[in-house]
């Protein structure tokens, strides 16, 4: 099993998690993992604050700049299955550590890249850390919910997303504290009234800003990936036996079988391209909406539902640990599609309070799909995580047909009708498709 190495004459052990003593030694290993969850959220909101850094630093057209998003979503798209096909081999443990070291060699070509000015380079390095982050979350969400009793697996994983709501929130005060606020911006008539010299100089300190924030990164996530090398972490049952039945193709085979598994691949598509969709208008909704507001004062709107996002998942953990996570997801899916319909009916203030307080109930959506998707899978975990985690595409997707939708219709809030549509999507799931059939294939 390469790193993943623990007492192995103990015979028993496998069966132990659930008593006192394995739970103790179970809370180092799993609080490692709540740390990835805060380290992914960094790198996944960094960007936004360095689309409008770069944009003026390299004068990018908004295609130009929405290269920033496309990079992270195709680098998430294609690692998944690799990173699964490699922890079959290799174990959980190994490719957390694989996928740390990805995200610190991205995060490390920050300093020549912006030494040399050089964009592609930057897409390069966002392209190294979705990978890295696309094996962390293949191997990180499955580790979180088997670590432990499978009935409580649903809390496990909830709580470690909370870690990844408080990341999300510290990124935006970091990067603006340490990037945005580091060299002010300037407007097109100043920039017009430096010398070539001068503005050569301004763009460069403005992408300089970035090598010290992301320099940090490096230290911490390398720090974190010695913790976890010299750390033991629990056997995982499926990590067993792996035969020549265990090979991608057959495993595939098994899995499209599985009902719960494909609905929750649908629904996790489903979830992250209406996440991405509600929150990439939300400023532009306020701006069209409300008379007289700046982008700026808007941008109070998106910190707002960042903040109900964070309520949601405290509120939302506690709950999954006492309902059914199904019936707490459906009721969740269900009062954010009711929101989104208000959105796009009311319009106005109230429409837009309604989109704001939506991110409260999108909150434990994409855990609880991930748990309720992997359950059951065996010895498929690994593979049928990995199609789960490639659903972060539907970012990509959704969130362009919203912009298609609102450019028809001259208005955002009637394109919020697509995010609800997404949202019932996952309510038929939670509702009627997400307890796995009682067969055998």
């Amino acid at each position: 099993m390469g790193l993943l190495t623990i007492h192995h004459h103990h015979a028993e052990y496998d069966k132990s998690l659930e008593n006192t003593n394995s739970k103790g030694k179970a809370l180092i290993p799993f609080s490692l993992l709540c740390s990835l969850f805060f380290l992914w959220a960094v790198a996944n909101n960094l960007n936004d604050i360095l689309l409008p850094q770069f944009q003026q630093a390299f004068t990018l057209s908004n295609f130009q700049a929405g290269l920033i998003q496309s990079s992270f979503y195709f680098g998430y798209f294609i690692i998944p299955i690799p990173a699964g096909i490699l922890m079959k081999k290799l174990g959980y443990k190994s490719g957390i550590l694989i996928g740390l070291l990805f995200y610190a060699a991205g995060a490390a070509l920050f300093w020549p890249a912006a030494s040399t000015m050089n964009y592609s380079l930057f897409l390069i390095g966002l392209f190294v850390i979705a990978a890295g982050l696309g094996c962390l979350e293949t191997a990180a969400n499955p580790f979180v919910t088997v670590l432990g009793p499978e009935e409580t697996g649903h809390f496990r994983i909830n709580l470690a997303q909370t870690f990844n709501s408080f990341g999300s929130i510290l990124a935006v005060v970091f990067g603006q504290g340490l990037i945005l606020a580091h060299v002010p911006h300037q407007s097109e008539a100043a920039q017009q009234a430096m010398s070539p010299e001068q503005l050569s100089n301004y763009k460069h300190s403005l992408v300089l800003a970035v090598q010290n924030p992301y320099l940090m990164i490096v230290g911490v996530v390398l720090f974190i990936a010695i913790l976890i090398a010299i750390t033991s972490f629990p056997k995982i049952k499926d990590e067993e036996q792996v035969t020549t039945d265990d090979q991608l193709i057959p495993s595939i085979k098994r899995l499209i079988h599985k009902r719960h598994w494909r609905w929750a691949v649908l629904s996790q598509f489903c979830y992250v391209g209406a996440q991405t969709a509600c929150w990439s208008y939300l400023i532009r909704y306020a701006v069209e909406e409300l008379p007289n507001v700046t982008a700026s004062f808007a941008a109070n709107y998106l910190t707002a539902t960042m903040v109900c996002f964070f309520i949601g998942r405290i509120s939302g953990t506690w709950l999954v640990r006492r309902y059914k996570p199904n019936k707490v997801l459906a009721l969740y899916a269900l009062i954010a599609m009711i929101l989104c319909l208000i959105s796009a009916a009311a319009k106005g203030h109230v429409g837009l309070i309604a989109l704001t307080l939506c991110s409260m109930f999108m909150s434990i959506q994409y855990p609880t799909i991930f748990s309720l998707g992997i359950k059951s899978l065996g010895r498929d975990t690994k593979y049928g995580s990995s199609f789960i985690v490639m659903g972060i595409i539907g970012g990509g997707v959704v969130t362009p047909i919203m912009g298609f939708v609102s450019d028809a219709a001259g208005n955002i809030p009637t394109a919020e009708l697509i995010p609800a549509l997404c949202f019932l999507v996952i309510f038929i799931f939670a509702k009627f498709r997400s307890t796995p059939e009682n067969k055998t294939l």
